[in-house]
């Protein structure tokens, strides 16, 4: 295997080639990175690669870490930098749900925050005149405006570069995944916004808001208790093109791992079978226009890896036929 040099120091090149490793390991040892002009990448065979740090790259505190390490991984060169998506992440392109010789595409993924990916590939690959607007089922409201600092870097953000939102989206987004919504919005990735949530303690919380993104652009943010009050404000809309974004917590009623209760309490199958039918007319408007649909399975606040997936499968029973992701996937609808 052939050696990354770090300083006086040899690790595996994998730890600067591979973005597998890359994402475990780069925090622990940024700070030799920092100390050292730069990183010789040896091969197995003779040949070496040399990566010149920037005249930043010295020792410097725990809190600056995370904007020199996006810096060195802006270095790596990916083995296919069209191809590369967050870690974790799964996709599949299927039929358009409704509209005849048309197609869509499913991600699913652990961290919620990942949507953003998902979300500035698509608008800036269909070239919207406006983006679509977002609907989310969400246990949170995830609407955390983005800072002055997060704001700078959104600026900054190469939009056109899969390999780099990528690495955004792990290691600049807020780790607890309340931040990636506003930030899309900032940036024009999606237009209004409109989330069915359980996470509100004050009347305040539920309040409308408008955010206007870098453009100039103003974005309605909308917050619902209930499917029917949710409803009846998008068909009230002339809304056109739509992002369908689901955490698999909404599911959960009762949910101690966000301070609600004493043990988790989910919704029965049969409900959730009802609930995303699409007979049901909430559905049925979303998917008519739907241009992209994002799933995030966060275990930790579904009750463990094994709940979220019982969910995740009921989803999967609900729309697909065979299972998400096998080679022949497609709408239960339309087989």
């Amino acid at each position: 295997m052939g050696l990354a040099k770090f300083g006086q120091k040899q690790y595996p090149s994998a730890l600067v080639r591979s973005w597998a490793s890359v994402r475990a390991e780069v925090f622990q040892f940024s700070f030799l990175l920092l100390s050292s002009s730069s990183v010789t990448i040896l091969g197995s065979g003779s040949g070496q690669t040399n990566f010149k740090f920037p005249a930043f790259a010295k020792p410097c505190p725990l809190v600056a870490r995370r904007f020199e390490t996006l810096q060195f991984l802006r270095m790596i060169e990916f083995r296919n930098p069209n191809c590369v998506v967050p870690p974790g992440s799964e996709k599949q392109i299927l039929s358009h749900p409704i509209i005849q010789n048309e197609a869509i595409e499913l991600a699913i993924f652990q961290e919620h925050r990942y949507a953003f990916f998902f979300w500035a590939k698509w608008t800036r690959q269909n070239n919207f005149t406006k983006p679509p607007c977002l609907v989310s089922f969400d246990w949170h409201q995830d609407l955390c405006y983005p800072c002055e600092t997060e704001m700078e870097w959104l600026n900054n953000l190469d939009i056109t570069s899969d390999s780099e939102i990528a690495v955004f989206c792990w290691a600049k987004l807020a780790g607890n995944n309340d931040g990636h919504i506003l930030s899309a919005a900032y940036l024009n990735l999606i237009s209004d916004i409109y989330v069915l949530c359980r996470q509100g303690t004050y009347e305040s919380d539920w309040e409308d808001e408008q955010m206007i993104d870098r453009f100039g652009n103003s974005h309605l943010i909308k917050k619902f208790k209930t499917v029917e009050k949710l409803e009846a404000f998008l068909i009230s809309t002339e809304e056109n093109h739509t992002y369908f974004d689901i955490d698999l917590d909404f599911f959960t009623y009762d949910n101690p791992y966000n301070g609600v209760g004493i043990e988790f309490t989910y919704m029965e199958e049969l409900e959730m079978e009802s609930f995303l039918s699409l007979e049901n007319s909430l559905i049925n408007w979303i998917f008519k226009r739907l241009r992209g649909f994002t799933i995030a399975t966060e275990p930790k606040h579904c009750g463990g890896l094994l709940k979220s997936n019982k969910i995740l499968d009921i989803i999967n029973s609900i729309y697909f036929t065979p299972d998400i992701f096998t080679q022949d996937c497609n709408w239960k609808h339309k087989s």
